[in-house]
């Protein structure tokens, strides 16, 4: 039994290395427009015209000898081109690094494919890196690449790039494209427990932002059962923040479950929205604020937190020494949120301003980022004050708007592509 597996798995093995042999033609093309030579010139004296056209063409597969020879002709070092068996070895350890959360492995990974001409499975090996360092600038020019050379790519690679994408856009919060990818793609991922738990992980993160607990939580369990066989204490830790802050999206969370040790194994974008979510829920939200990284995404919106329970718990000199602080800070981090200014309407007493302020920048970017819970935190306090003005209709409205772009949000079946 268990050689014929071993058998199966070397044929798909060498299965996979003659399909992207294929690809080399890509290089090779490339490399001789670049000098400005014919098909006929590269190919004298080492193989047909014909046969070279096919090789540029992805039509048939390369022997290694013609290759070289072709390289030589074209003065193409050798070390730049990596071969399949090779950018197959850098993909699975690549997926290895990605699902430990190895930053370090990954960079010197990393490192070493950066040398290699372009290769669409390298090309996947980077887009993990750049998800993994949240590096979303540059993994995205990556990710929209990819999509162009799709037909390029068997089982194993297609199925790695799908588990990159859904971690990119989970990284740029557009929930809707993660979860369009995996659901599409189940069964590609069952026969392997490394990419079947990241499957599982990524699963758990979409639906989890959604909203969508069942499924979130079934995804959990399989994703917490394969880090555990593996040992995988970051995941782990990771994945049980996320629970956590899935709960208060339920309604459902105890303060006492609160354990600082979390904070240890996870990224300081994740420890901030960690905190500022559990903040957000509790009626002193200081002991999880003081823990806030500072300068990192989030970190305004932790002060702004601060602020406003010190503006009503009636502490006018915290209030002001946050105040100045937010305000100072916000040019500088860019951020796409006045804090001050909504902290300004609010000790103003200006409902007014306040809600023309949440409804056109606060809301509008909240929808933006698919946060569904600040959506819901949002929406609600622009209904109560226009409660307040006897404005009944239009209060129900905007529940109404809420419950309507949260539908889009978790119905959604259209990929988008920048």
């Amino acid at each position: 039994m268990l050689s014929r597996l071993e058998i199966e798995l070397a044929r798909r093995w060498e299965s996979c290395c003659q399909f992207y042999y294929r690809g080399v033609g890509q290089v090779l093309r490339k490399r001789r427009i670049e000098l400005n030579m014919t098909q006929e010139a590269v190919s004298k004296g080492i193989c047909s015209n014909t046969y070279l056209s096919k090789i540029e063409n992805n039509q048939i597969v390369i022997n290694r000898e013609h290759l070289y020879m072709l390289m030589e002709r074209m003065q193409m070092p050798v070390d730049e081109i990596s071969f399949p068996e090779e950018m197959l070895e850098y993909l699975v350890k690549s997926v290895k690094l990605f699902f430990y959360r190895d930053v370090e492995g990954y960079r010197e990974l990393f490192d070493e494919v950066n040398k290699y001409q372009f290769a669409v499975l390298l090309q996947i090996v980077k887009l993990g890196y750049y998800t993994l360092t949240e590096d979303y600038e540059n993994a995205e020019l990556v990710y929209n690449e990819v999509f162009r050379y799709l037909n390029s790519l068997e089982e194993f690679g297609f199925s790695v790039f799908l588990i990159f994408s859904s971690f990119y856009n989970l990284g740029v919060r557009n929930y809707k494209n993660a979860r369009i990818i995996l659901d599409k793609v189940e069964n590609r991922f069952q026969n392997d427990d490394i990419t079947y738990g990241l499957y599982n992980y990524s699963k758990f993160l979409i639906y989890g932002n959604l909203h969508l607990n069942m499924t979130a939580s079934e995804a959990a369990q399989i994703a917490i059962n394969i880090f555990n066989k593996y040992s995988n204490i970051v995941r782990i830790n990771e994945l049980y923040l996320w629970k956590e802050i899935f709960t208060v999206y339920e309604g459902n969370y105890d303060s006492s479950y609160f354990n600082p040790n979390i904070l240890k194994f996870i990224t300081d974008k994740d420890r901030n929205i960690y905190l500022n979510v559990l903040a957000s829920s509790s009626k002193d939200p200081l002991p999880y604020l003081e823990n806030l990284i500072e300068e990192e995404e989030g970190y305004l919106l932790g002060l702004f937190l601060k602020a406003r329970y010190y503006f009503l718990t009636d502490k006018i000199e915290q209030f002001k020494e946050t105040y100045d602080l937010i305000n100072g800070l916000h040019y500088k981090m860019k951020s796409k949120i006045d804090y001050a200014y909504i902290l300004k309407m609010m000790k103003n007493n200006d409902e007014i301003l306040l809600k023309e302020y949440l409804i056109n920048h606060v809301l509008e970017y909240a929808i933006k980022k698919q946060n569904i819970y600040f959506m819901k935190s949002i929406s609600l306090s622009i209904s109560d004050i226009l409660a307040k003005k006897n404005r009944y209709k239009d209060a129900l409205s905007y529940r109404q708007k809420l419950d309507n772009n949260i539908m889009s949000f978790q119905l959604s079946t259209q990929l988008s592509i920048k």
